[in-house]
């Protein structure tokens, strides 16, 4: 009896659901798209490279930026590590950051291994006062 009567409040539930009208959404009209609408524009571009062991950061635009600013943050083995930079563009239009997943000391270099939880945060100031950030989340598999 217990479960007759669980069926019918059941059907009485999705009956009283279906039996409601559709109720539709607002018509979107769609305008046409000025080509004169401002293009967004990045500053910055990152890569990962294989043979190198590392993030190739590629700064562009440089001309309208006064400083920009770069953190690569990961874990090599359960062991938090990292790099930190700046770039004052000194009239240059673009230029590039080798940042290596490792150490080096006197000349030898050792990469780190088992990387996890990788990001590259890159700030950059405009000359006109503005801020630009911009974040890459990494994933080397080598």
């Amino acid at each position: 009896m217990l479960s007759r009567s669980v069926f019918v409040v059941g059907l009485l539930v999705f009956l009283s659901l279906v039996g409601r009208p559709a109720e539709a959404a607002k018509l979107r009209v769609r305008g046409k798209v000025s080509s004169l609408a401002p293009v967004g524009i990045s500053y910055s571009s990152a890569r990962l490279s294989r043979p190198t062991h590392s993030v190739l950061v590629t700064f562009t635009n440089l001309g309208t930026v006064s400083k920009a600013s770069y953190t690569l943050s990961y874990t090599a083995n359960g062991i938090p590590q990292g790099v930190v930079g700046t770039l004052s563009p000194s009239g240059r239009l673009s230029d590039t950051r080798d940042l290596y997943f490792g150490t080096c000391s006197k000349g030898v270099c050792t990469p780190h291994t088992n990387i996890t939880d990788a990001s590259l945060t890159i700030a950059t100031t405009l000359k006109n006062g503005r801020m630009n950030t911009k974040r890459y989340i990494i994933k080397p598999k080598w």
